[in-house]
């Protein structure tokens, strides 16, 4: 058996793989020696989404030699649909034309089963931007759907995020109207780290689909640099993880 990995939250894969459908319909899947992830960047080179499962966080992974499984997500997410318990726990095993995915119910005892055709593909490198982000937030991840909502309401195009050391603003422009959040420490931020003030210019249409993605945590971090790319990230503490990079505009 090439590989063979056990997941006991088929709500979490879910998760993942429905945040990634957002941008594309189509995605390797890297199973290596440390766990499963993907990585999607769109063709405009605006946002990079990659997701993560580590080895430790499953509760069975046996690998032989990694591979990566080119998989369209409208196949596996419609099974996974099927999956209403909390209790359901996803397997997933390799084939010779592909993937078998089996989801068992431990409380009604019930299975679900489906064979997947999929290409296999040498391992795609998961590497992230090597930038001094030297702003991190966390927040609600509604308060951030919330704000960018709100600002889309004055503009259609960008928005502009600085940090001062007691808070973010969140500005948007545009006819001579605007619109202004203000996002202080335990109002509603549950974190606050600013090393050096920071602004930086992105397009809401761009955050909206960042926003609009519900994680596997209530909870989001933001971090950004002086005209560098944001970084939102949901998961939780050396388990499972969603990871959105987004562009920059360049400042007028």
């Amino acid at each position: 058996m090439p590989f063979k990995a056990i997941y006991n939250s088929v709500n979490d894969f879910y998760a993942l793989l429905s945040s990634i459908s957002k941008l594309t319909d189509t995605i390797t899947i890297n199973f290596t020696e440390n766990g499963i992830n993907s990585k999607y960047l769109t063709e405009d080179k605006v946002i990079m989404c990659i997701i993560n499962i580590p080895k430790g966080v499953m509760d069975e992974y046996e690998i032989e030699k990694e591979v990566g499984i080119k998989l369209n997500l409208k196949d596996i997410k419609k099974l996974l649909s099927k999956a209403k318990s909390k209790n359901s726990r996803i397997e997933i095993e390799e084939t010779d034309s592909g993937i078998k995915v089996v989801i068992r119910d431990e409380r009604t005892k019930t299975r679900s089963n489906m064979y997947i055709k999929a290409e296999k593909t040498d391992v795609e490198g998961i590497k992230e931007p090597n930038v001094p982000l030297s702003t991190l937030a966390v927040m609600p991840e509604r308060i951030l759907k919330t704000v960018i909502d709100d600002a889309l309401e004055i503009s259609s195009e960008e928005t502009t995020f600085s940090s001062e050391e007691n808070g973010l603003s969140i500005i948007a422009e545009e006819s001579g109207k605007s619109y202004i959040a203000k996002l202080v420490k335990d109002s509603p931020l549950l974190e606050l780290n600013v090393e050096k003030p920071a602004k930086a210019v992105y397009g809401l249409e761009v955050l909206k689909t960042v926003a609009s993605v519900s994680g596997i945590t209530k909870n989001i971090k933001i971090s950004f640099g002086e005209n560098l790319p944001m970084r939102v990230e949901n998961g939780t503490e050396g388990g499972p993880s969603l990871v959105f990079w987004v562009a920059p505009r360049a400042p007028k």
